[in-house]
């Protein structure tokens, strides 16, 4: 059996394959659209349960500055001041972004506030990421069990806004200024006054 159109003649198995590849289609981008959805919703909800819960005591670790000459590590003390403790990786491309918004916003920043960005890497990772080589803030080494079992971060990049009494205030993935804005600021609590000017 054919179906005619106008002067064109085409079978039936034909006309009905075509229609039902596209309401085929049609479902799975339905089903792709809502995957998107769910995965987003994930995103930010997996940002919550990543690391230390907000309004636990941020732990002290060793940490080796990149840009010192010895292997002797310092103490990180969670105390006194506020602290950005983000955990960066270069390997990662949205670290490196993170690594260069800091860059721009930290003169704001340092002056309420001190900003670590800690890694896993090795110097000669560290060293061929111009991002990490050439910050003007504080980039150090730290051994690994630091962010995975101390910290409980997997992700990267991971950052946490800590208090003068050494608590986590607020926690999140930092992947761009935006977010890195969002994690200072978050917050009506937070009594720190850091104002952002777009330039």
């Amino acid at each position: 059996m054919n179906v005619a159109f106008a002067d064109i003649s085409l079978p039936l198995w034909l006309v009905v394959s075509q229609w039902t590849l596209l309401f085929a289609l049609g479902f799975l981008i339905i089903v792709m659209y809502r995957q998107v959805g769910l995965l987003e919703q994930l995103k930010d909800a997996g940002s919550e349960r990543e690391g230390l819960a907000v309004g636990e005591k941020a732990p002290s670790f060793d940490h080796i500055p990149i840009k010192q000459d010895t292997n002797d590590p310092l103490r990180f003390e969670p105390t006194e001041r506020w602290t950005l403790l983000a955990f960066a990786d270069p390997e990662c491309v949205s670290c490196e972004n993170t690594v260069r918004a800091l860059e721009r916003l930290s003169p704001k920043l340092r002056q309420t506030m001190r900003v670590l960005v800690v890694t896993r890497s090795q110097p000669p990772q560290i060293a061929a990421s111009d991002a990490f080589s050439t910050a003007s803030f504080a980039i150090s080494r730290i051994r690994a069990d630091v962010s995975y079992k101390v910290y409980r971060t997997n992700v990267t990049p991971f950052g946490y806004l800590i208090d003068p009494q050494g608590m986590i205030r607020a926690k999140g993935v930092i992947g761009d200024e935006a977010s890195i804005r969002n994690l200072v600021q978050k917050g009506n609590h937070v009594p720190i006054n850091v104002e952002f000017i777009v330039s």
